[in-house]
């Protein structure tokens, strides 16, 4: 006989994954699932790889985009003779294009679809990193990295996409497995730079740069549109038409397949400020404002504060001097970037251990000790540590933050909720690209440790989302629903 029926709400919501309206099947032959049990049946093979590839790819150029930054800004400024303010709106512009694309990108994407989303962002950023090569002066050069925000600020989407698509037990394992590529492409920009920046210039860098998101866009062509939010459009025979494909792919028999009616959720931006979801959301925004603040801070931060590890200042001579660019630190920027591999291992042997709330806390309380000493005046070899460690706690309370933001939210909104979080991420950025430009380090300092403190407390009291699974301590059962433990009756 069929299940009894199971109903999970958050506030007005309707998911894919947990509310369910009816198992009566088409015809008998049929045996009604969720799209959660069919996710878990599937397993990971050979069609979440291809999307996780996909995906992954995504977020290598929003690292390699992003640690451009700290290069073209000194590179302008030399070719150009530009202030350090006029110098400092080279990043400026990216993450104000990331706020724009923000605020529309998860509206379109609960509107019309995750993968349109995917398509139209990462096709823009691929368009304006080319076009950042033919600069001619530094207002087309701004212009260019706005365009290139806008398209990051859409890709959150699909790291949502293949959220949706990991069977719910494995899914804290797979999300913070991508941001592997994203700690790849910081390396790889770094060792790009070594080889060729000097020689070839920074608009070859820029052509460079702009492979990885040319990939994506002919990953496009294996893409499909996710079933969650297919089934919660009420367009179930062709979220079960994608999930066919799927297991053929994955060589999995599901046999007849039905899906379940789910209610039909629409896009409402009201459920991410109702009830519950009110307390979910200030922390979640909390979090994201202080992920990229700090992470974007040292980011943008280091290579100006380890100028003595060349025994050289990193002034840019100004335009028209004979003298050349002084060297950038790179081997210290390498072993910094190389703290982030040693946060997704970190990151891979606890997310499934603690909730992820608390893990985030963790790392934010991190990054607000070991941030000051990177300007307190320590030997070297300390600030170097430091640094990699701060930069560490720095990814892994942001890697935690992205992961625990689609799980917040149900189909509907989840995009929406993703994508605003993001935005009050991308905010946080724009602050720490001119908080970290202040003279007084000291100052940079306390803001960076004091902002860090305040998001772990917000993370510490994070509610667990309302994906199954979001709760490393919740038990499954087989379908991929919660189970719930009845507490025995206490005597006296």
């Amino acid at each position: 006989p069929p299940r009894p029926r199971a109903r999970v709400t958050m506030a007005k919501s309707t998911d894919g994954d947990d509310t369910v309206a009816d198992r009566v099947p088409r015809s008998s032959a049929s045996e009604v699932r969720s799209v959660a049990e069919i996710k878990d049946i599937l397993g990971w093979s050979r069609y979440q790889w291809r999307l996780f590839a996909i995906t992954g790819l995504c977020i290598m150029a929003e690292s390699i985009e992003v640690s451009l930054l700290s290069f073209l800004t000194s590179e302008g400024k030399r070719e150009w003779g530009l202030s350090s303010a006029m110098a400092n709106n080279i990043a400026g512009a990216v993450f104000v294009g990331e706020i724009v694309g923000c605020v529309a990108f998860g509206l379109f994407a609960d509107w019309r679809g995750r993968k349109p989303a995917f398509a139209l962002g990462i096709v823009i950023v691929t368009a304006f990193a080319l076009a950042s090569c033919f600069s001619r002066n530094v207002y087309e050069l701004i212009f260019a990295r706005f365009g290139v925000g806008v398209g990051i600020g859409g890709f959150s989407v699909p790291y949502d996409l293949l959220c949706e698509f990991c069977p719910n037990a494995s899914r804290g394992t797979v999300m913070m497995s991508l941001w592997m590529f994203f700690a790849l492409g910081s390396l790889l920009v770094v060792q790009v730079a070594s080889v060729m920046l000097e020689s070839q210039g920074w608009r070859w860098l820029c052509a460079y740069s702009a492979i990885p998101p040319a990939l994506s866009v002919i990953g496009l062509f294996w893409v499909d549109e996710s079933p969650n939010w297919l089934a919660v459009k009420g367009r179930r025979e062709e979220a079960e038409a994608i999930l066919l494909k799927a297991a053929k792919m994955n060589k999995v028999d599901l046999g007849p397949l039905e899906l379940e009616h789910v209610d039909t959720g629409h896009l409402d931006v009201s459920i991410l400020f109702t009830g519950s979801a009110t307390a979910t959301t200030m922390c979640i925004w909390i979090m994201s404002f202080a992920q990229c603040f700090c992470y974007y801070g040292i980011v943008l931060f280091l290579p100006h504060a380890m100028e003595v590890l060349t025994g050289q200042s990193l002034e840019i001579p100004s335009l028209g001097s004979s003298s050349p660019a002084n060297k950038y630190p790179y081997w210290a920027l390498t072993v910094s970037c190389s703290g982030e591999v040693i946060a997704n291992v970190i990151a891979l042997l606890v997310i499934n251990s603690y909730p992820r709330g608390k893990l985030a806390s963790f790392f934010f309380f991190g990054f607000a000790v070991t941030f000051p000493l990177i300007v307190s005046g320590v030997v070297d070899s300390v600030m170097v540590a430091s640094a990699m460690l701060a930069r560490l706690c720095a990814a892994n309370a942001g890697n935690i933050t992205w992961l625990a933001t689609p799980e917040a939210y149900p189909t509907q909104v989840r995009a929406t909720g993703h994508s605003w979080g993001n935005l009050l991420a991308r905010s946080g950025a724009l602050c720490a690209t001119y908080w970290g430009a202040r003279d007084d380090t000291t100052v940079v300092a306390i803001g960076f440790s004091t902002m860090a403190i305040i998001a772990s407390t917000a993370a510490y009291h994070l509610p667990s989302g309302v994906m199954p699974g979001s709760n490393p301590r919740e038990l499954l059962t087989k379908a991929g629903e919660r189970v719930k433990i009845n507490k025995p009756n206490q005597t006296p």
